[in-house]
Order: C-alpha cells, then structure tokens, then sequence
C-alpha cells in the first residue's frame, strides 16, 4: 500500500490515537447500542467518513476499526501548549522536539525510545530531530524553561488491550507532534525482544510527527509523492508489532524526507575549549542562511536530557564555567534561518586545559 501522510481536519484539538495491534476481533454490539450521537466527538468521526455503526464506545475513547482510537476529551491543554503557527495542514511545525521519557519506565523500553530517537536524527536529509528533556520548570507565572512535546509513558492510567504493543497520538491542528506514547507493559502477543522494542518506537514516533501505517492506503491520509504502492518492509506497516525486523526502509526514508527535508544544516566544526580555570568558550563555523543559533545544555551533568539554554546571532558562544563543574558537562549546537526552522543539533568536541 501507499506511505500516507496524515491530513485530518478536526474542527476541534481531538487527540487521534493509533495503536499497532496484532490481528484481533473485538465484539462490539452492546458498545454500538451505547453510541451518543449528539457527541461532539462522535460528529467529527462521522464527518470523516465512518459510519456510525463502526464506532464503537470504549469508554475514555471511541474505537473505529479495532485500532484506531479517538479521545472523548480531547487533547489535555497542558501548560507548554503555547500558541504556534499554525496552517491548514496537519504535519508538525517545529521539526525539533523534545520528548521525555517517563522514569518509571523499565530500562530496556527507555533504552529502546532512545535508540529510535538516535535512528531518527541519523536520517541526514530530513528535518526532524528528537532530544531527550524533561517536564517544564516554572521559572516565573507562565514561564517555563523547557518543555517536552512528546511523553513516553505506560499505559497504567489508559491501559491498552494486552494484543496492542503501544499507541501513538497523531498531530492535531496545533500542528505539534502527537503528545504522548503510551507503551504496554502487559502486552501479551509475543515475547518482546529488544530489537522489536526498539523498531516498535521508530514506528511510534512516526505516528507522532502524522505518518499512517504504510499497508493501510491513503484512508484518511494523503500518498506521499515519490513513495509506491506497496512496501513490504516498511517500519510504519500495521499490524506488526510482532514482526519488525528492521528500521526505515528506502521508501520510508523517502517519505519522511518529502514531508519533513532538511531545510537548513547543522553547525560545522563545533568545538569548545575550557581555559582551565572558570571560561568555556564555544566556535563553529558560520551556516549559511542562519541568524540565530541555540545553545542547549544538559538539566545536570549525571542525565542526558537537555533544554534551551541561551539564543546567540554569533557563532560563537562563551560562559562561565568553574573547572569542578566540567566534568560530564555537555551541550548541543544548532541553527535556525529566518523562518524559524531549527537543524540538527550537533556537539562539540571538548578540549579541557
């Protein structure tokens, strides 16, 4: 089938949730009988084309066609959903995002998340860039230093059927990424390896940033140009979670980089120097079309989540830094051109006196 990107037109924020299921029948008769079709929500399933009697009431959320879900409350208004711009389509503006993985989480699905953060940013012709930070600090009313657009959780407070794997938000007209990841712990479909662990979150996350499931078509979704009509090793086909056995395939790396280019590159020959003393002094080479660049910098020397730290037009950047706090100290370059389009962060290499 075709590589579909998401183009939903919600006349309001719902949250459109895909989860990636093992072939499963769910009996919903009773559940259909419960349908309120004065639901805003269910309004909106209808205009996109659902017959009513293919809605079925989960409870916390409508399912349409066994693994597509539809929230009854809509995205939650959190306090890092500050106005954006924002345009008629449904892909992600702000290409750099921050996800945060929930430390409950059992190490080898938060090593997993990373390792399919990292084979994203990897994909050298695509925009798209996925760091590691945490929930947003308040440094006065309404300010915030950082905040994560995604969060990796359990399913504990919204459990997931046990055949599902994991479900992913879709973008809404915010047009920021999906909000949230919800893995299952009690999944029971097949014992879960590391490798499918990890291939499971490359798919999670293309759900977050609008890619559908590959072997669906273009229901609800619009083909992307360049992509064929089948492709048998798609990491972002449905229905398997069980099966992945491998990253991007060609033609994935071809959608993404349709939907999401690189539009602008990273800094080059990123290097800081340490005096020895209290003095970081930061260089890179000038990147053609940049006029700002961001300085991100660890929450603490022992994690590996970072935030914005500082916005410079130079590039060049310095800092105090006492010699006692440079161990393990590390930041993030990037660039962004007068459009706001961020690139890749890139880091340093360190030369400490």
């Amino acid at each position: 089938m075709k590589n579909v990107l998401n183009t939903i037109l919600f006349g309001a924020l719902y949250a459109f949730t895909i989860s990636c299921t093992q072939d499963e029948y769910i009996d919903v008769d009773q559940a259909q009988n419960n349908i309120n079709r004065s639901d805003t929500t269910i309004q909106e399933i209808v205009a996109l084309g659902f017959a009513e009697e293919s809605i079925v009431d989960m409870g916390t959320y409508y399912m349409v066609g066994n693994d597509l879900t539809f929230s009854k409350k809509g995205r939650p208004v959190l306090p890092e959903d500050f106005g954006k711009q924002s345009r008629s389509t449904y892909t992600v503006e702000d290409v750099t995002i921050g996800v945060r993985i929930d430390p409950a989480l059992p190490t080898n699905w938060k090593t997993a998340t990373r390792e399919a953060m990292d084979h994203w940013n990897a994909n050298a012709d695509s925009g798209i860039y996925f760091y590691e930070t945490d929930f947003y600090w308040q440094t006065s009313p309404g300010v915030y230093l950082f905040n994560p657009e995604i969060q990796v959780i359990s399913d504990a407070i919204n459990p997931l059927p046990n055949y599902v794997i994991a479900a992913a938000e879709f973008p809404t007209s915010d047009r920021k990424p999906g909000y949230r990841i919800r893995i299952n712990l009690s999944f029971n479909g097949c014992s879960v390896s590391n490798n499918l662990r990890r291939f499971n979150m490359i798919h999670e996350l293309g759900h977050c940033v609008s890619l559908r499931h590959t072997n669906e078509g273009s229901v609800l979704g619009t083909h992307i140009t360049g992509t064929p009509t089948y492709d048998s090793v798609s990491v972002m086909n449905g229905g398997t979670a069980c099966t992945l056995s491998n990253g991007f395939s060609a033609n994935d790396r071809i959608a993404i980089n349709t939907v999401y280019p690189r539009v602008i590159t990273s800094p080059q020959n990123v290097r800081a120097y340490h005096d020895g003393d209290e003095e970081l002094d930061v260089t890179w080479n000038v990147v053609p079309g940049a006029v700002e660049y961001k300085i991100y910098s660890q929450t603490d020397v022992n994690s590996g989540e970072f935030y914005h730290y500082r916005t410079v037009r130079n590039n060049r950047y310095s800092r105090e830094l006492k010699k006692k706090y440079r161990t393990n100290y590390r930041i993030l370059i990037s660039a962004l051109n007068a459009s706001g389009v961020e690139s890749k962060f890139i880091e340093p290499d360190y030369s400490w006196k």
